[in-house]
């Protein structure tokens, strides 16, 4: 359970309030600006109003033209005036702030983009503690309840109601100095209190958290359309509404229970303020009713009291002040916590033709972040520079792994992985400039066709005759000009205009993006399972092209399709990890051994249906 301490609160609030100037050091000014002129404007008003009633006997009796007429007016004026600005700067500071709250928002998502990032390896996204404080900000600023944000409005609002009625206590220190201090205590007392149960409620909101989003999972399975076939199918509804809402309210029923103490809270703050209220006006009347007060100081004064009770302690703007700004200490600890793991590499260029010789696993053990054993045991193995390797093996014996090494995706436990002799390590991002890969489990991105292909060198600019060219070599030119808007199509039912492929038409985009990055410079291309997705046809259009998509590239194919992999120059064949079998096609099937095994059983799998036809035939015969 996540509890959120008031110590947290003001830790965030403090933590917000000095991103503030770097962000925006003029707004941050105006901002501060605005909230004394709305502060200071009101309670001046208020006195300047009593004194106004005050002086109005006086100036009747002597007449407009007279002294006490012609300061009477100009006290109108000064009023006036005071009211006006006030009015005027009141939404500006409101706004202000809003624009200035969403400017937050925008910083610190960009901040937790550049942090997550920042590594050269994915390993961190494994690291418990940095997915426990990712699940701390991922929501943040993209939902009305969890904007930092929303604590930079707050503050336009609060602040300057904190500081009238701070105002408002000092005048009435010029009645009674216990009455004013009464007042100053008072609301104070009052904001504690409150925030002490808006803390409570939220300590179990937060905690109830995990069961909200299991909720949220119930329902978005319900009301989107991935789910939506098998829904139907199984007959899913009912138990899927009845699981959302036992979920729903098992989570939401300890927030109700906690809330029932809060009423209690309000309704005795409440009685509390009403009988300090009617105390005060109480001795400003007795004091009139016996000749201590004038018409002027009993105006002045009750304006006081009544600046006095404009401060904000029952709304959600203090709720914001709880909770808002929790999250950003958060993203500057993860910040600080990939930027101290991350390894500083000097940027150097590579040569345009890089890797000359090519790559070199030497000694490689790799075990995942919290894994028991390792995935690859002292691999050693050789990819020469413009030839092509395939690698096969079962389910579990390596494979992806040696792929995200070579990728630099990790780093190995033990040994070194090179490349014409440099360690990936220390080349970081300037080896994935050389680089392209098409993983089995290639991402599709809900954006637009163009943006689909160009995102293989998304640093280079986008030329759409070589996005062409790439997604012709791919097959998928075809697909993407009969698309509703061409290029421009958005490749997602869930925006207007926008349309689903296929698996086999996301899968030749996919390749089209990685030939994209080899038409911008990458020198090695790796194709995990390129084919997994597409039909016979298409599969065998591709199978005729491999040499002409791959030539002058060093190219790792992945696959357990062998018609693609006998095409490579050179095949190893991994088990538990490591490297038991490498050479030729025809080398490894000679020898007899795991590959010859796993050729014959696939290449039997499609004799089979032959044989069967052709005893079907005879026996009909």
């Amino acid at each position: 359970m996540r509890f959120v301490r008031p110590s947290a609160a003001v830790t965030g609030l403090w933590a917000l309030l000095r991103l503030l100037p770097g962000i925006s050091r003029t707004k941050a000014a105006l901002g501060v600006v605005g909230v004394v002129l709305v502060s200071v404007l009101p309670v001046a008003a208020a006195v300047g109003t009593g004194a106004l009633i005050g002086a109005i006997p006086e100036a009747v009796r002597a007449g407009p033209d007279s002294r006490e007429g012609r300061v009477l007016q100009v006290m109108l004026l000064v009023i006036g005036v005071l009211v006006v600005v006030e009015r005027i700067v009141t939404p500006l500071l409101h706004t202000l702030a809003e624009t200035l709250g969403r400017q937050v928002d925008r910083y610190l998502q960009e901040r937790v983009m550049a942090a997550v990032g920042r590594p050269a390896s994915i390993a961190h996204l494994e690291d418990p503690r940095v997915l426990a404080r990712l699940r701390l900000v991922r929501g943040l600023g993209m939902s009305d309840t969890e904007r930092p944000g929303l604590a930079v409005e707050a503050l336009a609002v609060v602040l300057p109601s904190w500081l009238r009625a701070i105002g408002a206590a000092g005048v009435l220190l010029a009645f009674h100095w216990w009455l004013g201090l009464l007042w100053l205590v008072m609301w104070p007392t009052v904001v504690y209190f409150m925030q002490r149960e808006y803390l409570r409620v939220g300590q179990v909101g937060f905690g109830q958290s995990d069961a909200l989003r299991r909720a949220e999972y119930l329902r978005d399975l319900a009301i989107t359309a991935p789910a939506a076939k098998e829904i139907r199918i199984w007959a899913m509804l009912p138990w899927l509404v009845a699981r959302f809402r036992s979920t729903w309210h098992a989570a939401i029923e300890p927030v109700w229970r906690q809330r029932r103490p809060r009423a209690r809270t309000v309704f005795g703050t409440s009685v509390t303020i009403a009988v300090v209220n009617a105390f005060s006006y109480g001795l400003l009347v007795w004091a009139a009713v016996r000749g201590d007060l004038g018409l002027a100081a009993l105006a002045v004064y009750t304006q006081a009291l009544g600046t006095a009770n404009n401060y904000t302690a029952f709304d959600d703007h203090n709720a914001y002040l709880s909770f808002a700004a929790v999250s950003v200490p958060k993203v500057l600890e993860l910040d600080d916590r990939l930027g101290a793991t991350a390894q500083t590499i000097e940027a150097r260029p590579l040569p345009a033709d890089f890797p000359v010789t090519g790559v070199r696993f030497a000694g490689v053990r790799f075990r995942y972040p919290g894994a028991a054993d390792d995935a690859l045991r002292e691999v050693d193995l050789t990819i020469a520079a413009g030839r092509s390797l395939a690698i096969v093996g079962g389910n579990g014996a390596g494979k992806t792994s040696l792929v995200k090494l070579l990728c630099g995706l990790y780093a190995p436990t033990a040994g070194t992985v090179s490349a014409d002799g440099s360690d990936l390590v220390d080349l970081g991002p300037a080896w994935r400039s050389r680089i392209s890969v098409l993983f089995q489990d290639f991402t599709r991105y809900h954006l637009s066709a163009a943006d689909n292909v160009a995102m293989g060198a998304p640093g280079a600019p986008v030329d759409l005759d070589r996005l062409r060219a790439a997604a012709e070599r791919a097959g998928a030119l075809a697909i993407v000009e009969a698309l509703p808007h061409g290029w421009d199509t958005v490749l997602s039912p869930q925006y207007r205009g926008g349309t689903e492929l296929s698996g086999g038409q996301w899968q030749r985009v996919a390749l089209a993006r990685a030939l994209h990055a080899v038409d911008t410079g990458a020198r090695v291309l790796v194709l995990d399972e390129p084919t997994a997705a597409l039909d016979v046809r298409a599969e065998a259009e591709l199978y005729e092209r491999f040499l002409e998509l791959t030539a002058g590239l060093t190219t790792i194919l992945v696959s357990h399709r062998f018609s693609t992999v006998r095409r490579a120059d050179r095949i190893v064949v991994l088990e538990g990890g490591t490297v038991v079998e490498d050479g030729t096609h025809d080398e490894l099937v000679a020898a007899e051994g795991r590959y010859a095994t796993m050729f014959g059983l696939q290449a039997a799998r499609f004799r089979e249906p032959t044989r069967s036809a052709a005893s079907s035939g005879s026996d009909r015969a």
